[in-house]
């Protein structure tokens, strides 16, 4: 199982040529066995990045969301009232950003692999990453 933060789900998206070679072969296996999960808390991201003008998308998010969500081997997964209390539990030091703490407890409750390229995510020893 491998989990795509935000920012890795976008580029698998549009440009995935942006995820290094070794990390989108992995997430190429993770898509053809079905076992690509995102969050839905990535979708609250990226339609206020949207919203905001700070992330423009190739159509409105509605169409776009229906899109992605169609998108082979990915299942987005529903905010779990346990990911969002293990998100304020997660061994310190870790950054605040409450988004990336969802996704760090998602990934941590299913032991799978997180892609992302947050340096700090990277960087948190509590949870496996790629990049």
């Amino acid at each position: 199982m491998i989990v795509l933060d935000t920012q890795a789900w976008l580029w698998w998206l549009h440009a995935p040529e942006k995820i290094p070679a070794r990390t989108r072969k992995l997430v190429q296996q993770g898509e053809a066995a079905t076992k690509l999960l995102v969050s839905s808390i990535s979708v609250w991201e990226i339609a206020t990045k949207n919203r905001l003008g700070k992330l423009s998308l190739p159509m409105d998010m509605r169409n776009w969301f229906a899109a992605a969500r169609a998108y082979p081997g990915i299942a987005i997964e529903p905010l779990s009232a346990d990911d969002a209390i293990a998100s304020t539990e997660l061994p310190e030091p870790f950054h605040k950003d409450p988004a990336d703490r969802i996704i760090v407890a998602m990934a941590r409750r299913y032991g799978a692999l997180l892609v992302t390229s947050d340096e700090k995510i990277r960087a948190y020893r509590h949870v496996r990453t790629s990049w």
